[in-house]
Formats: C-alpha cells, sequence, structure tokens
C-alpha cells in the first residue's frame, strides 16, 4: 500500500469553491482552514459506555518516519503494520523493505503495541489463480508470521481484478484458519466500492466485500485516491464519497470490522507532474507562504494553488469529519497511510474527535 500501490478509484466530478483569496498572514490562512472544517463537520457522537474505543492501525514505513511517529503517539495506536512482506511466483515470502524487522517488532511490543506486517503481492495474481501455488505461500506465510513473533497480517493485494475475487477469499480464508489459533489476526485491504456492479476492468471488482468479511477480523478501506494520477486534480478522500463507501460496506459486512482509511498525504497536480506530498509537507508550504489557500466545504478538503501547481491533501482537519463517521456508523476504527507523513495535530485531533 505505499502511495503508487494504492488502489484509485474513478474519479467523480465536484463543485468546489473557487480558490480563496490568501489570508493576510499565513497564521490567519491556516485558521481559516481550521474554523471552516470544525465548524461544517466535527461533532463528535456520544458513544455508550460499553462501546469499545475504535483500533487505530497506522502503516510503517521504514525510513519514513514511522517509528518516530510510534514512540511519540503510541499510546493512540493499538497496532502497526510494516511493509514487509512480499509473496513471489513461487509462493514464497521475501522481505520486501531493508531494515531489521526484529528491532521493529521489539519496539512496537516493548510500547504495548501489536504488530500486523504487510503482506503483498509481488506477482500480480499468480498466487490466486494456481491453487497449489497459493497453498504454497499460505504455508510460507503463516510460517514467517509464527517465526516473527507477529500479532497479525494485514493482507495487501493489488494490481488484480475481478476474476480474481475468488481466489482473494481463497486466501484470506487460509490464512485465517491457520493463524487464527494461535490468536494471530488477520485483516486484509479491499479498493474503494461503492456497489456491487463496476465498470468492466475496474480493480475494485476483485474485493468480494461480503465474502472477505466473513474470513477476516478486520477490512481496512483504502478510502484515498479518489482522485490521483494520472488523473486530473480533486480531493483525494471526498467527505460525499467517502460515506458512500462506507455505506455499502455496512451493507455487505459488520461494521465493527471495518477499519476507515485515512489518508495523510496529497497530490500536487502541474505540468512537471503529480508527485505526492505528505500532509506534514503540504502545511510547511502553506506556512511559508505563496500560496492561495482554500477549503472545499462540499468535500471537506483543504487545497492550495501556487502558480501552475494545483494541490488537494488530507490532514487533521479533513480528518475529523471521517472520525466523527467512524463514531456515527460504529465502525471498528481507523488505518493511517501513513506513520510520519501526518500533521502535527492530527493525533490531538483523534484524541479529541474519535478516542474520547
Amino acid at each position: 500500500m505505499s502511495l503508487s500501490l494504492v488502489l484509485g478509484a474513478s474519479a467523480a466530478a465536484t463543485a468546489l469553491q473557487p480558490v480563496a483569496t490568501r489570508a493576510a498572514t499565513k497564521t490567519a490562512a491556516r485558521h481559516t482552514v481550521a474554523a471552516a472544517a470544525q465548524s461544517k463537520a466535527v461533532q463528535v457522537a456520544t458513544a455508550t459506555a460499553a462501546a469499545p474505543k475504535p483500533f487505530v492501525l497506522g502503516y510503517y514505513l521504514p525510513g519514513s518516519g514511522s517509528l518516530q511517529s510510534l514512540e511519540a503517539n503510541y499510546k493512540d495506536i493499538n497496532a502497526i503494520a510494516p511493509l514487509w512482506f512480499g509473496i513471489h511466483a513461487d509462493g514464497s515470502v521475501q522481505h520486501n523493505s531493508g531494515g531489521n524487522l526484529a528491532a521493529i517488532v521489539n519496539a512496537a511490543h516493548s510500547l504495548g503495541r501489536k504488530v500486523y506486517i504487510l503482506v503483498t503481492n509481488m506477482a500480480q495474481d499468480r498466487i490466486l489463480v494456481n491453487a497449489s501455488v497459493r497453498a504454497t505461500a499460505v504455508h510460507n506465510l503463516v510460517n514467517a508470521v509464527l517465526q516473527n513473533h507477529l500479532d497479525g497480517v494485514n493482507i495487501d493485494f493489488e494490481s488484480i481484478d475481478g476474476t480474481d475475487a475468488q481466489g482473494l477469499v481463497d486466501f484470506v480464508s487460509a490464512v485465517h484458519q491457520a493463524l487464527a489459533p494461535h490468536g494471530i489476526a488477520t485483516s486484509v485491504a479491499v479498493g474503494p466500492r461503492t456497489s456491487s456492479q463496476l465498470p468492466v476492468g475496474d480493480q475494485s471488482d476483485a474485493y468480494s466485500y461480503a465474502a472477505l468479511g466473513k474470513v477476516s477480523d478486520y477490512v481496512v478501506l483504502m478510502t484515498y485516491d479518489e482522485h490521483c494520477p494520472p488523473g486530473g486534480a480533486g480531493p483525494i478522500a471526498g467527505l460525499p464519497w467517502v460515506k458512500n463507501v462506507v455505506k455499502y460496506a455496512e451493507s455487505q459486512m459488520p461494521a465493527s470490522k471495518i477499519l476507515l482509511g485515512i489518508a495523510a498525504y496529497g497530490y500536487d497536480w502541474s505540468q512537471a507532474g503529480t508527485p505526492t506530498v505528505t500532509a506534514s509537507q503540504a502545511i510547511a508550504q502553506i506556512d511559508a507562504g505563496n500560496v492561495n489557500l482554500g477549503w472545499s466545504q462540499a468535500q471537506a478538503e483543504p487545497y492550495y494553488t501556487s502558480g501552475s501547481h494545483d494541490v488537494w491533501f488530507e490532514d487533521s482537519y479533513s480528518a475529523a469529519p471521517k472520525f466523527t463517521l467512524v463514531r456515527n456508523q460504529h465502525l471498528g476504527g481507523i488505518a493511517l497511510w501513513y506513520l510520519g507523513a501526518e500533521d502535527s495535530q492530527f493525533w490531538p485531533t483523534v484524541q479529541s474527535d474519535l478516542l474520547n
């Protein structure tokens, strides 16, 4: 689920407010966005005393500030998902990131946090369409999880299509059956969809929400990249679109199994290309000045322009109404992509709008 791996959803046309005139000072500009977000969407539902607190999963990218974020905010995090295991065409499981997995696991466990290893498919659908390879992959993955003292898996298979749907269900089911006796959780990341009927070729058709909900402990909705390259500029995770994805997911599985994907990044569209920007980078550029800052009331997301650059991004202010959605709909929790990319107000917002 690196930013190049995340599934993009079909870009929906949307009416946005005109770009706001740059505020008199960078502080005033930031406050304008904050006030608009809070006045529109931040109303935390009252949780019943018996309701469990939402589960918070943070994706962990080695060398990207994830460790520092974990150490600073571990009290608000239940588990991390390091981008680590890749399954190859022969069913072998290999590390696909540098670094020391044992050190990461030890760091998380020393803080009382769990580790749900992120598992990607390195051979597209090879292990899904071949039953023998699939069985080998399950065997190797389970052994790797047990050997590394992990608490769960997060299966993130992408670049697959509707013909792979049953193979993915079979794989997740086999992993779950093998790990559950050891008290190890199985979660699966799914592309965003709002209907059982999708256009031909839509990669989200690979994810059978109902079937995957039955064979896993958690289902992570990848509710981001509503607009992404090579498409045109627009909200990364507009609130109306996210609500529609959640509505469909709730019709297919128990709400308590759903982890809502939360982005901490955006894209900088310009003639030179469309690089990714983290939430913290976007805010640093806003604070540096020379941008026209705006807030889309309809989408509950900030954006800014600077010359030929058109930047949309997700931050703590756009996350707040999504936290309210989690609370109101009694979802299982959230999954942040990724630890270290978030802005400085993200975790205070988690505390005020999600956990308390």
